[in-house]
């Protein structure tokens, strides 16, 4: 046991939520009789009798697991543990594994169970960690899906290879060639005062000296790819899958900071560790000749967004791999249409909106797509393009991405337009303020471009932003137009469901939660100066150009997150019982504590919607 140093103790809880929300008075109260331990890599922490009580992490790591050994939840500096020793004498058996050396400060039980009597937010906040942590106990003993070969969430070092095949940029292409087929392995990095600079792989000894007859002598800097798609050692496997379906590669060197490579994943990496994986995934979508094929392939979609689900994954990266798949899927078909109808007349991009464009996607998504045309189309060209947007809509809908009910899809000719057209079209939206152009704004303004030129989508976002920028009566009145829906509270704080109907008593987490928080985002994110498309991006960038306050961004964030997590495990309920998904939750299915705990969340909706009001309208709705 170490000595303490209260005003040192202070200075770390007063920057660590929950203890920052707290009085000064009561920081002391807590703090009487604190002590700091220190436990070594590899303890298992006994937290029975006068130990049963709350921890906090001064610096270090742990982990907590069931009594099986299955893992709960990861810890780290700033993070709590003791949390169902206190609450409930911890009846499932969790175990605290020490992962490093850590410090760690040990409240005296009397002192936080009389703080959680006194202070409601700061009982809520760990009703909540007991709670979140009970449902992540629950998903590691599912078994019946979240096979062991499914942990997307392992640390991307315990699957890549530590031996290092390197080589300086005035190495020979010969030389680099002998080293690898020594090493039996497909890529090499070429390094250049100890950081990474490039790595040349076997398709690039075929393609850029075989192929074209070039000298084996050629130096490496000649024939490597520079500057690589890399990922820092601390990323997930999810991470890795990811980046190397985005950038199409099959090599990802593993580096720090400073780019000093200390490892190397490749696609067979991943492959021997998953079963079914997103890149998996990816790669037989890539491999399909036909539409039928695509199908079959894309029916193990569901499944794969349950295993998600069930391994505890954040809901933001779940929404990232969906929209990775849908990306692909959607590049391919593009594809197989050249092959159909032959390649286009001219340039083209293909862009979606909404949620894909977003990257939070779920279960059941629909399409929200177009096309900007390079240049205006002659009858001939408009009928080629017709038939290939028709073509790819159809083959989504097929594969699973069902069509958009309100026709907003390339194959709606509204919707196939050259640059200059839609430049036009975004400057009318804004311009005019109708309620037909504030609807569009909810869709067309989250946009992203997932074929072709994205320097031509740029220009038309930069022009959207710039034409809103100076247009603050739209801003203004997109802003009481998104507020007018408010969160399911009613005048006493109770949940207000849905009265009649297939999910009478249900609360719709979608329209009545997660789309407020969208529209919230998207009004700050057309107030930067910097586009963002996803919803936490955008929070995260309005608090950085300080038009909203960080304290209600992150509410909001972190409102955003709560939903979206229960959003997705309701999803997957009601696919599991029914087949179709469903983002409406029965609030009675909760416990009394989830049930607070959300009512709390909607409220920061509330205050999210007001400071809005304030920002953009003068505070009128």
């Amino acid at each position: 046991m170490a000595a303490i140093d209260i005003p040192e103790v202070i200075k770390f809880v007063d920057a660590t939520p929950p203890f920052s929300s707290l009085t000064h008075a009561q920081q002391k109260q807590l703090l009487a009789g604190v002590e700091l331990t220190y436990a070594r890599q590899g303890e298992i922490l006994n937290l029975k009798n006068e130990r049963a009580t709350l921890h906090l992490i001064r610096r270090g790591a742990c982990e907590i697991r069931s009594s099986q050994g299955a893992l709960v939840d990861k810890l780290a500096d700033g993070d709590c543990f003791g949390v169902a020793s206190v609450l409930e004498q911890n009846p499932e058996g969790l175990q605290v594994v020490v992962l490093e050396d850590s410090l760690i400060y040990r409240f005296q039980k009397e002192g936080f169970q009389t703080l959680l009597q006194e202070s409601e937010d700061f009982a809520v906040f760990f009703a909540h960690t007991r709670s979140s942590r009970l449902r992540k106990l629950s998903r590691a003993q599912a078994t019946d899906l979240a096979t062991p070969a499914l942990q997307l969430s392992t640390p991307i070092t315990q699957i890549m290879s530590q031996t290092l095949i390197t080589a300086g940029v005035t190495s020979t292409v010969q030389a680099a060639a002998k080293q690898m087929t020594e090493a039996r392995v497909s890529s090499i990095m070429v390094i250049e005062h100890n950081q990474l600079v490039g790595i040349v792989t076997d398709r690039d000894l075929r393609s850029r000296v075989l192929a074209v007859g070039a000298s084996p002598d050629l130096p490496l800097a000649e024939v490597m790819t520079s500057a690589p798609a890399t990922m820092d050692p601390t990323g997930l496997v999810m991470h890795a899958q990811i980046l190397m379906s985005e950038n199409n590669i099959h090599h990802l060197p593993i580096v720090e900071s400073d780019l000093t490579p200390v490892g190397m994943v490749t696609a067979a990496d991943l492959l021997r560790h998953q079963e079914l994986s997103p890149l998996l995934l990816i790669n037989q979508i890539n491999r399909q000749q036909d539409v039928e094929s695509l199908q079959k392939v894309c029916s193990q979609l569901t499944t794969l967004i349950v295993n998600l689900i069930l391994t505890d994954m954040k809901t933001t990266d779940i929404g990232s791999v969906i929209a990775a798949i849908t990306d692909s899927l959607t590049r391919r078909l593009i594809e197989l249409g050249f092959e159909r109808f032959g390649r286009p007349p001219f340039a083209f991009s293909f862009i979606v909106f909404g949620s894909q464009a977003r990257k939070d996607q779920s279960l059941g998504s629909d399409q929200d797509n177009g096309m900007l045309l390079s240049k205006t189309p002659n009858e001939q060209e408009a009928a080629y393009f017709a038939s290939l947007a028709q073509y790819i809509c159809e083959g989504l809908d097929q594969c699973g991405i069902r069509r958009c009910p309100g026709e907003i899809m390339a194959s709606n000719p509204k919707w196939r337009l050259p640059e200059a057209d839609w430049q036009s079209s975004f400057t009318d939206w804004v311009e005019s303020s109708s309620p037909s152009a504030l609807l569009n704004a909810s869709i067309f303004f989250d946009i992203r471009c997932v074929y072709g030129d994205d320097a031509c989508v740029q220009r038309v976002i930069a022009g959207m932003q710039s034409r809103v920028m100076k247009t603050s009566l739209f801003l203004a009145t997109l802003t009481r137009t998104a507020t007018v829906a408010k969160p399911p509270l009613g005048f006493f704080r109770n949940f207000l469901l849905e009265s009649s109907g297939e999910h009478k008593h249900h609360l719709d987490l979608k329209h009545q939660g997660l789309a407020l928080i969208n529209d919230l985002a998207r009004i700050y994110g057309l107030g930067c100066r910097h586009y963002k498309v996803s919803t936490k991006e955008r929070l995260e960038q309005a608090a950085r150009e300080k038009l909203i306050g960080l304290d209600v961004a992150r509410n909001l964030m972190e409102a955003w997150d709560e939903l979206n997590e229960l959003r997705l495990q309701a999803q997957r309920k009601h696919w599991q019982k029914t087949g179709e998904p469903s983002a409406y939750l029965d609030p009675s299915e909760l416990s009394s504590l989830e049930r607070k705990h959300l009512k709390q969340t909607f409220a920061m909706i509330a205050d999210g919607q007001a400071a809005a009001l304030q920002r953009f309208s003068g505070g009128y709705a």
